[in-house]
């Protein structure tokens, strides 16, 4: 749903973009999770996401092929809603919000191992910052200090005026993504320190936890 809502015209949320998935008959909720109709199912895969449950049962999560857009009506423009980033604040919390499990993004891709807050970007496939320390059981502060050990982020600016951004090698591992715009800056783009973009990673960077 991420993916799919950024190559809509005008972009649209990953909320927005299940909630369209399920008007058009091709997904429907059962619990917490969003779970392909018959209709759907030849516009997917369902993938395993290499995690488990906390039952051991291998977490599976809905890839969409991108031809599935042509099978969605777009939502009203005054939908789509974002929340701006304090980007002075090296260590904020985002505001608290539910747990859990699905594809389904206004919750989480996987089911984890402790409660969590929601991604407030609500991006299926990359942690904030913050949201990369709840996963872990550590504070954000911590994140922050391992990801600048391996020279993965980097802080730009003076003392709180300034923002983090993802190294050369920071970027093998997750994306500058903007939340105000909700979009996704390349390493070229020359509004990366001037935007609200912010690092996202992937499942990858956990292997330095």
């Amino acid at each position: 749903p991420t993916q799919l809502g950024q190559m809509m015209e005008p972009p649209h949320a990953p909320r927005q973009v299940n909630k369209l998935l399920e008007a058009a008959g091709l997904q429907i909720k059962i619990d917490s999770l969003w779970v392909p109709t018959d209709q759907g199912q030849p516009l997917c895969e369902i993938l395993d996401t290499g995690k488990a449950h906390n039952n051991v049962t291998p977490v599976k999560q809905v890839k969409w092929y991108q031809n599935v857009l042509d099978r969605l009506q777009p939502a009203l423009p005054d939908e789509s809603k974002t929340e701006s980033i304090d980007q002075d604040s090296r260590y904020a919390d985002p505001a608290p919000e539910s747990e859990i499990v699905g594809s389904d993004t206004d919750e989480e891709p996987v089911q984890r191992k402790q409660k969590r807050k929601r991604n407030r970007y609500e991006l299926d496939d990359y942690f904030s910052l913050v949201e990369l320390g709840e996963f872990i059981g550590r504070s954000r502060q911590h994140v922050v200090e391992v990801l600048e050990k391996h020279r993965l982020i980097k802080w730009i600016g003076q003392g709180k005026k300034g923002k983090y951004l993802l190294t050369e090698k920071g970027w093998q591992y997750g994306l500058m993504y903007d939340p105000s715009e909700i979009c996704f800056h390349n390493r070229n783009s020359k509004r990366l320190t001037t935007s609200n973009a912010q690092p996202v990673l992937g499942y990858d960077i956990l292997k330095f936890f």
